[in-house]
């Protein structure tokens, strides 16, 4: 039953606010915003009522999603009109087959410190670099104008 297993993956996806998922193995477990506990709920048990595989139902901003994949059923809240939203059936379909790996934290990047690159430090490569400006250029009428800078316009 991997929808259990991968229940971490669904609720870490981008957009996905909370997510339940209920097999034959053990009790509904419930990931994300607690607010939507009963509403999860109430979706599951209106699913269970129809002979539908799918159901959408629309709770205000939101969208609950409630899918059933073999013996497991899982429902996900997003925000209506959410990009997730158009992969969100084939995710769950394709979480259903296999078992993912655990989540690992995503690494943290730090900034480069003061003496990490001695070549940056040193007073030269430091100071900003100077320019001098021709004398036709600086009593042209079109002055601190590069034609560099006029060939990225089209006039």
């Amino acid at each position: 039953m991997s929808l259990r297993a991968n229940i971490e993956h669904l609720a870490a996806a981008q957009g996905i606010e909370a997510v339940a998922v209920v097999s034959p193995l053990g009790p509904r477990e419930v990931r994300g915003d607690d607010h939507w506990g009963p509403v999860l709920e109430g979706a599951l048990n209106l699913l269970e009522k129809t002979e539908e595989p799918t159901i959408r139902l629309v709770v205000g901003k939101h969208t609950v999603v409630v899918q059933t994949e073999k013996e497991e059923t899982v429902a996900v809240v997003l925000p209506t009109g959410h990009a997730i939203a158009k992969s969100l059936r084939r995710m769950i379909r394709r979480m259903s087959r296999k078992v993912r790996a655990p989540l690992q934290a995503t690494p943290t990047v730090s900034s480069p410190t003061v003496g990490a690159n001695p070549a940056m430090d040193s007073p030269s490569s430091q100071s900003a670099p100077t320019t001098q400006s021709s004398p036709s250029t600086a009593s042209s009428p079109s002055a601190g104008h590069s034609d560099s800078s006029d060939s990225m316009h089209s006039w």
